[in-house]
This record gives C-alpha cells, sequence and structure tokens, in this order.
C-alpha cells in the first residue's frame, strides 16, 4: 500500500516536471532543433551541377545563332537574331560577343554579324572531302611547278578573304602565306577581287554605315574603297587578273584571278606571290595566261565534277 502511494506520488511530480518542460520555450526550441541535414555536396560536385545546365544551354544558344547566320545568307542583325530565336536583345548580344571573341562570328560591313574566320577554319577541317580546297590543290601544284613561283587559294570573306591553301614555290628563297592568314581589302589583289566580285560596287559608298551620320573621313574612305573595287575590275577586265607591285614594302607582288561556280557566283581566288621585280610593271602575259588555265581547269571541275585531261 505504501509502495502503491509512493509510485503515484512520483507519477505526479514527473508529469508536473513534464508541463514545466513543455512551458519553457528555450527547451522546447532546445527539443525542436531537427537532425543535421546531410553534408552538402563537394565544390566540384555543386558547381558542376549548378554549371552544366547553363554550360549546355549556352552552347545550345550559340549554336542556334550560327544557324540562323547560316540561313539567312548574309549579315544579320542583333534585332533579327532575337526576333528568329524569340529572345530578348540582351541575351543575344551577350552570346554574340563570346562568339565574336572565338573568331566564330564577325562584324559584316552593314551592321550585322557573319561568320567569322575560325569558323571557317573549322568548316575546312570537318569538311574536306571534295571541296574547292581539296579540289583545287593538284591544280595550284601544276601551276607552281610550271612558273616556279608561290601559289595560294582564298576563299572570300567579309572586307577581304581568307587563305585556305599555300603551295609553296620550290625555290630556294620560297615565300610562304601561312593557310588562315585574312587579306584585306584594298590592300591584297584577292581580297579586292573578293570584295568587287561579291559586291554592287556603285553601292560600296551607301555600304559605309557612318556615312549615315555625316563623318566626312567615313565618306572619303568609302570612296577610295569603291574606287579600288572599280580599278580591280577594270584590271580584271583588260589584263585578265588584278596585280599589285609592292604597295606594302615587302619587296613581294601578286597576280589575282577569280573562280566561279556553276551559277556564276565568286567560289575563290587563286594568286601568285612573288618578288615584284617579276611583276613590274605588270606580269607577263604567259603568267596571267597559266593562272587563267588554273583557274578554267578548277571551275570545270568544281562545277561538272570533270577533272581537265
Amino acid at each position: 500500500m505504501l509502495a502503491g502511494r509512493a509510485l503515484a506520488r512520483r507519477g505526479l511530480a514527473d508529469n508536473r516536471l513534464l508541463m514545466r518542460n513543455n512551458n519553457d520555450p528555450a527547451r522546447n526550441n532546445a527539443r525542436r532543433v531537427p537532425t543535421a541535414p546531410a553534408m552538402p555536396p563537394s565544390s566540384d560536385d555543386e558547381s558542376t551541377l549548378s554549371a552544366r545546365p547553363s554550360t549546355v544551354q549556352s552552347v545550345e544558344v550559340a549554336v542556334r545563332i550560327l544557324e540562323a547566320i547560316a540561313e539567312s545568307g548574309g549579315a544579320v542583325r542583333v534585332t533579327e537574331l532575337a526576333r528568329l530565336l524569340s529572345m530578348t536583345k540582351a541575351r543575344v548580344s551577350r552570346h554574340l560577343q563570346t562568339l565574336l571573341g572565338l573568331g566564330l562570328v564577325a562584324k559584316g560591313a552593314q551592321e550585322g554579324y557573319v561568320f567569322g574566320w575560325k569558323l571557317l577554319q573549322l568548316g575546312r577541317a570537318a569538311v574536306r572531302d571534295r571541296t574547292i580546297t581539296e579540289l583545287a590543290k593538284p591544280h595550284l601544284q601544276r601551276l607552281r611547278d610550271t612558273l616556279q613561283q608561290t601559289v595560294i587559294l582564298s576563299l572570300p570573306h567579309g572586307d577581304g578573304c581568307v587563305v585556305v591553301l599555300c603551295v609553296e614555290s620550290r625555290q630556294q628563297a620560297s615565300v610562304s602565306v601561312r593557310p588562315g592568314t585574312f587579306l584585306e581589302f584594298p590592300k591584297s589583289p584577292s581580297a579586292r577581287l573578293s570584295v568587287a566580285l561579291q559586291s554592287d560596287v556603285a553601292t560600296l559608298l551607301g555600304s559605309r554605315n557612318d556615312q549615315r551620320h555625316g563623318d566626312a573621313g567615313a565618306v572619303h574612305t568609302g570612296a577610295v574603297h569603291a574606287g579600288a573595287a572599280l580599278a580591280s575590275l577594270t584590271r580584271l577586265r583588260e589584263h585578265g587578273a588584278d596585280f599589285e607591285v609592292d604597295t606594302q614594302g615587302t619587296g613581294l607582288g601578286g597576280v589575282a584571278a577569280p573562280v566561279f561556280d556553276e551559277g556564276g557566283k565568286l567560289a575563290g581566288v587563286v594568286s601568285l606571290v612573288m618578288p615584284s621585280r617579276v611583276l613590274a610593271p605588270r606580269p607577263p602575259e604567259e603568267m596571267v595566261r597559266a593562272l587563267r588555265q588554273c583557274t578554267a581547269d578548277i571551275e570545270a571541275e568544281y562545277r561538272w565534277g570533270t577533272e581537265p585531261p
């Protein structure tokens, strides 16, 4: 009996202690502290998880921009890209700046973006089977052996052209031009032909955007460029090629002739690079004749897939 009363009193005390503990906020808070969460992933894992989706997304946007430029057939403005891709101009501009820095796009002559020199290099590496570069190589080698001069093939690009193939002369002091070199208009005969044969020369003045803002220097530059393009076409018509005799102080000169595709569009430019003394005051007729035969042979194979005898 005494033992039962003792147990009852002990149970009542325990209940009172439990009630005091329930009314104590500090104890309640301490008791409600959740168990420690699982350890977060390491910094490497966390960066991988957070970066991977945005990186993939950035690549996808970049590819879509390049596809839009390819499908446009010319320079595309930021506004038009944003509309085509249903993106904000700010987002498109950010990606374009990255692509510009990588050489995958370039600023065109008319306030738009075109493919960059690096993309041309990658394209050449990826598509070698029967491209004009591979097709032209044996023809350039024959021309090199005939004239004993370095021969290059350039593809039109922006305000100039890019060298894609160089067949060096076998002479002891030969001239070499590295593939990927950009030949700038109007300094190079290859670049002049590339611009003149792709453009409406009469509109070259209007293509200089700064003229719209009354920039007298830009007007003068546009006039000089238009004049250079017209002079290039005149030399092509009168001599069968455009040529240059050491205007850059290198002691070298060049003779260039165009290659056209089946639609009459400029496909490339073949040029000879040599000491200026060989060209002054103008290239020998037999040199121009051999150059034009080379471009005609390339055109025949490039257009119709038949190699000349």
